[in-house]
């Protein structure tokens, strides 16, 4: 049995029943002292699988069962795990790993100060390990739903072999669940967690590749799933009147505005800006429009920048990615102009300098001494043995940076205001960020199906643009060349094939998941007019005949060799 202790010491008192409400337990002036005592052989259980997916480097991190005792709160059989991806890797062998604590695991009536789970982040790549508590703070102080913090000196027990050493400082980070959403939104609702292609669009039902791209967190009931599925297809259509006129009566449109600017002006680009993941999507029962919600900003305040190349001061406000979903909306007028307002409101407020500044030096303060205590740690905490530590990886991006210091910090405070207020007035441009895993662009829907028809070389290779009617008179050719067994009715694994064909002919990351499978399924319920799982010629042809309408951007009523997906006439001229 895992006991796991933490002894909560303020920093000005030695009052543990001091924390009798969340209030008391939440604030940038607020350390606690954490002990975490369980066997070494447990301690080794908590260690990941050794799968792997596009998101999650390690697998999942199992759960072991403990007591918590809280000040003068006992808690027993509650759950604990490791957690992270990038931070995982950063603390390779060493024992200062997240972790994440499950207060009702194991009894759902279980809970620390109303409070169902804690989040004990390392703060393994941030040097000055307080922008992540800083950045929730200034989320909050805008106006967003977002976490609670305050830190903690987290120290270890494993059984006779570890008694009580200083694992380090941590942040503690509220968990977004259920009660989360009641606090900030008024009410539960469906929370998930996507990892992917931002706002996918994966057909008109909620179902299982919707279950494996968006990883709800809660039940997934038609009417709390239908506002988040009409959100994702209306990034695909192609008309942006139509998406203008529509897209607030699913999305709460004034909460992204100020998520997408509290986000750009922090620049932290470590979010759905450069990368698949670190967000959350709530659709309240109250309101059922979908919600952002931020997470995980260890790197943020430009630091993630310095490891990818993205602008770290100097992110552009109007557009801070190339991701469509961000830049789809902040084009429309009536949409950019209210971002404007908000930016400018930020700027002089919340996000000013002297609001920054303030925030940093209170959260500085608290951890200080905390902090220049890891200097003294214990030789086994940050050289651990490897069956305890893990492999250790050099990995020099990982490892911090000259200048990540509270000064270089104080200074991002300064730089980025002048930024934004150059930007308001026109006398500076600002850099995107690129997308970092995937491509520029956001796919369109039924894009499989662009690529399908390219890789048959049916269309003439010779014509630079082709009208209704060139490609309409191509379907019946390009439905023959997929139907490998002649049979005259397309089939899931026929689709299988030619996509899996596809993938393997690109250059993929190593750890990339093949595709194949789930856009086959979404490729058949995409055109399966009468529901028997087979495509005849007549659903093939009437299915890509309404689908061209999404493929011609321009809406000029015919469809380039770009819009099709098919090489450009460039490049055929180079082969």
């Amino acid at each position: 049995m895992i006991r796991i202790t933490f002894l909560l010491l303020g920093v000005f008192t030695t009052n543990l029943c001091a924390q009798s409400n969340q209030e008391e337990f939440f604030g940038l002036g607020k350390i606690w002292d954490v002990h975490i005592e369980l066997s070494r052989a447990q301690w080794v259980e908590m260690f990941p699988s050794r799968s792997q997916s596009p998101t999650r480097l390690f697998g999942e991190f199992p759960y072991q069962t403990g007591d918590v005792t809280i000040g003068s709160h006992a808690l027993k059989n509650v759950g604990i795990r490791m957690k992270g991806n990038a931070t995982f890797i950063a603390n390779a062998g060493t024992l200062k790993k997240s972790f994440k604590v499950d207060f009702n695991r194991n009894d759902p009536e279980q809970e620390f100060l109303g409070l169902g789970k804690l989040n004990f982040q390392s703060n393994a790549l941030d040097r000055t390990q307080i922008k992540e508590a800083v950045s929730y703070h200034i989320y909050r102080s805008c106006g967003l739903a977002a976490g609670r913090t305050c830190f903690a000196r987290v120290y270890l027990t494993l059984g006779d072999d570890l008694k009580r050493s200083y694992l380090g400082l941590y942040t503690v980070v509220e968990q977004v669940d259920q009660r989360f959403a009641k606090r900030t939104l008024g009410s539960g609702g469906l929370i998930v967690k996507p990892q992917g292609e931002t706002l996918e669009y994966l057909g008109p039902d909620w179902n299982e590749d919707y279950e494996n791209s968006y990883f709800p967190k809660s039940k997934a009931p038609d009417e709390l799933t239908r506002p988040l599925i009409q959100t994702a297809a209306l990034f695909d259509e192609p008309n942006d009147e139509a998406f203008a006129n529509r897209i607030d009566k699913v999305m709460d449109v004034e909460s992204f505005l100020k998520y997408t600017a509290a986000t750009t002006i922090l620049i932290n680009t470590d979010s759905p800006l450069t990368v698949p993941d670190n967000y959350y999507l709530i659709v309240p029962e109250s309101t059922r429009k979908v919600t952002w919600i931020p997470w995980d900003m260890n790197w943020s305040m430009g630091e993630y920048g310095h490891i990818t190349g993205t602008p770290t001061v100097d992110l552009s406000i109007l557009k801070p990615t190339e991701k469509e979903v961000f830049r789809r909306v902040l084009e429309i007028p009536k949409f950019k102009k209210r971002y404007l307002e908000i930016v400018a409101e930020f700027i002089d407020g919340p996000c000013s300098a002297e609001a920054m500044t303030s925030a940093m030096n209170r959260a500085h303060e608290t951890v200080e001494q905390a902090l220049s205590e890891e200097s003294a740690r214990s030789k086994v905490v940050i050289d651990a043995p490897e069956e305890i530590g893990g492999v250790r990886r050099r990995i020099r991006a990982l490892e911090g940076r000259d200048g990540d210091n509270f000064e270089g910090l104080l200074s991002f405070a300064q730089a980025r205001h002048q930024s934004v207020k150059s930007q308001l007035a026109g006398e500076l441009e600002g850099r995107s960020a690129r997308n970092l895993f995937g491509p520029n662009d956001r796919t369109v829907r039924g894009s499989y199906f662009r690529d399908i028809i390219a890789s048959t070389e049916v269309l003439d290779d010779s014509q630079q643009q082709f009208n209704s009617g060139d490609l309409v008179d191509s379907l019946d050719g390009i439905f023959d060349a997929i139907d490998a067994d002649d049979s005259a009715v397309l089939e899931n694994d026929e689709f299988t094939a030619i996509l899996r064909q596809l993938w393997k002919a690109k250059r993929r990351r190593p750890r990339e998941v093949d595709p194949s499978e789930k856009l086959s399924r979404r490729a058949v319920a995409d055109l399966d007019a009468d529901g028997d799982d087979r495509i005849k010629k007549s659903e093939w042809k009437a299915g890509i005949a309404a689908m061209l309408r999404y493929w011609d951007r321009d809406e000029d009523g015919s469809w380039s060799r770009e819009e099709l997906g098919l090489p450009s006439g460039d490049r055929l001229d180079q082969g």
